[in-house]
């Protein structure tokens, strides 16, 4: 299965080390600078992440997170915040809103792949979790 991340940032040099450092993992990115066209990235390509700018044509993240976070068939997906917003009043609008995980940009884009990959493993847990148990095999 392809591990396909949808990228929104309206700076393309930031677009680009994250294309080049995730492609480096085996990651397909596909990228916007538009939250708009993020939104629609995500219904057409069915991402495992979304990594979100706060500041950005069309709405901007957090309202892209809003919405992907209303919208019941994309609720559970993994959604990062990439920016370089920094006022805390932001990080907790955007933790409050869903984002599971918040990066203040310039960033190593080592630790992006890290937190990206626990952010992914995480919400995969979850959705283990959610899932039916199996049936004990041991006898009382």
């Amino acid at each position: 299965m392809q591990r396909c991340v949808v990228i929104a940032d309206d700076d393309p040099t930031i677009i680009n080390l994250v294309k080049l450092r995730l492609g480096m993992a085996r990651y397909n990115v596909v990228s916007t600078n538009d939250a708009i066209a993020a939104l629609a990235m995500v219904r057409a390509q069915e991402p495992i992440a979304v990594i979100l700018d706060v500041q950005m044509p069309g709405g901007g993240g957090l309202s892209a997170l809003s919405k992907i976070k209303s919208d019941p068939r994309m609720a559970n997906l993994p959604v990062m915040m990439l920016t370089g917003e920094r006022d805390p009043a932001t990080v907790m609008e955007a933790m409050s809103g869903g984002a599971g995980d918040y990066m203040v940009k310039p960033f190593n884009p080592d630790v992006l792949l890290e937190r990206l990959s626990r952010l992914v493993k995480s919400s995969t847990m979850v959705w283990d979790a959610t899932s039916a148990p199996p049936a004990p095999t041991w006898e009382l």
